[in-house]
């Protein structure tokens, strides 16, 4: 397999990732609620965790402001603020699950990653198709 090829599907399960976490949202901000076109998915966990990669629920929809600009409360520039609301925003319960995923070691295979991004791009064109 060609290394181009495997940025490729990478490529594309990022992409649908985005979208679907920011489907799931409501094309909104899960903190301040605004709808706004510079709306980011950011990864609760680090994306270089390949198992929760591309895993949805990895996921929250911030404005620029929540995601990176704002020194007060962002994900990047108050991490410690960020992380105490994310917990009662999604639950300890549902963290410490995704924390636990997150650490579980996983290799994608080419078949896998297929077969993943026609499951997200699915659930994408059901969000598309309701709204």
């Amino acid at each position: 397999m060609k290394i181009t090829q495997k940025k490729g599907i990478d490529r594309k399960l990022d992409i649908a990732w985005s979208k679907l976490v920011k489907l799931r949202a409501g094309m909104k901000c899960e903190y301040c609620l605004a709808k706004n076109k510079q709306l980011h998915s950011h990864h609760l966990y680090t994306r270089s965790k390949k198992s929760t990669r591309w895993l949805v629920d990895n996921g929250i929809c911030l404005c620029a402001s929540h995601h990176v600009l704002n020194s007060t409360f962002s994900a990047h520039k108050s991490p410690r603020e960020f992380n105490e609301w994310l917990d009662q925003y999604k639950g300890e319960d549902f963290m410490l699950m995704l924390r636990l995923k997150s650490n579980h070691i996983h290799k994608w295979h080419e078949f896998e990653k297929k077969l993943l991004l026609e499951e997200l791009n699915k659930q994408i064109d059901g969000y598309i198709i309701t709204d």
